[in-house]
């Protein structure tokens, strides 16, 4: 009797420490994880666990069914340093100054990284295959949110900042922001080099690996792929966006403003927004220029393309918010086109300018013969000043 006691008193003390570790192990469980590999943490205790659970009836069935694996947290709960070479630092709002940065410590959501030599590598693990990577002088800084949140969000501050995120990201679950531009949707590797200008800032996003989406006011590139490579600049007052191509073909998908339409069998009206889709190769190049109004709050902005050769392609203003004011498509598109266009104006205003030399002949003459008409009238006593038949 004693002895079944016994075993029932160790049985539970197992399971009280198991239950403990589950607890104060749930916190920092992701960081003993972060350097294998979803496979290594699903292939361990989870299988064992799923085997034990199974019931009486299920156990032959489990035993020839192949594992299942468990889905691994995406993001730790606060990211942590998992490789520093050289000197970094790092900025916590709470504390209120720089110091330097630790491997292997967590820091919260809403610190600032920075590293300040060439020769300094900074590894921030996110998750077990989320991390973003500094090599050499750079900086970024991470969104404070809420533990619970499961998106992430950094901001570029300075540098070349590598971003690597697993193949199975949900969309819009990490963020990469600047002022004039956010990256959405990315998964595999993409790499992002960012400097303040004296009127502004430049940033090139290259998307290295796999696929990513850039979102920009009134411009968006819904799927940068492998090797594609774009640079954006944007004035201090964010009233003008450059969209220079650099690598491979980027599809562009470029705001047109509001259109109304009308359905004829209907007679219903719609209000629809229409985009333009633009080919952003290299030495292409998008212009967007924006105007503050004089009343109201809707910006007037204008659109155009480029070729590679520097040829006006496309052009459009609109209002914002507003289709009663836009232009659509303005004037010609080409050079061939605009000469052609000149060439006509040239042969009416040509045209025009001779009618008019005829016209003034017409009147003098007519003039003339009016006046020999008055002149003989008057010599016989009668007057007939014939102006009904000249009356316009």
């Amino acid at each position: 009797m004693k002895s079944i006691i016994r075993i029932v008193a160790a049985t539970a003390a197992v399971f009280t420490l198991a239950a403990a570790h589950g607890e104060d192990g749930d916190f920092f469980s992701d960081s003993d994880s972060a350097g294998e590999s979803v496979e290594d943490d699903s292939a361990g205790g989870a299988v064992e666990d799923e085997s034990d659970s199974a019931g009486e009836g299920e156990g032959e069935a489990a035993e020839g069914a192949p594992a299942k694996k468990v889905p691994a947290r995406v993001f730790h709960l606060i990211p942590f340093c998992r490789e520093l070479e050289g000197r970094a630092e790092v900025f916590v709002p709470s504390e209120g100054e720089w110091k330097d940065i630790v491997e292997g410590r967590y820091y919260p959501l809403g610190s600032t990284f920075r590293t300040s030599s060439r020769d300094s590598r900074l590894r921030i693990k996110f998750g077990p295959e989320a991390e973003v990577v500094i090599r050499g002088a750079a900086s970024f800084s991470t969104r404070a949110q809420k533990l619970d949140e499961k998106t992430r969000a950094i901001n570029l501050v300075s540098g070349t900042i590598t971003v690597k995120l697993p193949k199975d990201l949900p969309e819009g679950w990490f963020t990469v922001n600047a002022p004039g531009f956010s990256v959405t949707s990315a998964i595999g590797e993409s790499r992002y080099t960012y400097r303040k200008t004296g009127d502004g800032d430049e940033a090139v996003i290259r998307c290295v690996t796999q696929t990513l989406s850039v979102e920009g006011r009134h411009f968006k590139a819904p799927a940068m792929k492998a090797a594609n490579e774009i640079r954006i600049r944007t004035s201090e007052d964010q009233l003008t966006t450059v969209l220079f191509g650099s690598r491979g073909d980027v599809l562009m998908q470029l705001d047109q403003g509001l259109f109304q339409d009308k359905d004829y069998s209907t007679g219903e009206k719609k209000i629809k927004a229409r985009t333009l889709d633009w080919k952003l190769s290299p030495k292409t190049t998008v212009r967007i220029h924006r105007a503050k109004p004089a009343v109201g709050k809707n910006l007037a902005v204008t659109i155009m393309t480029f070729d590679s050769k520097g040829e006006l392609r496309n052009r459009c203003a609109f209002a914002e918010n507003m289709f009663e004011v836009n232009s659509g498509e303005i004037g010609p598109t080409t050079r061939k086109e605009r000469e052609e266009l000149a060439k006509k104006a040239a042969q009416i205003a040509e045209q025009q300018a001779s009618e008019m030399d005829a016209t003034d002949a017409d009147a003098e003459s007519t003039e003339g013969s009016a006046a020999d008409d008055s002149s003989s009238g008057d010599a016989t006593g009668s007057s007939d000043s014939g102006s009904d038949e000249f009356e316009f």
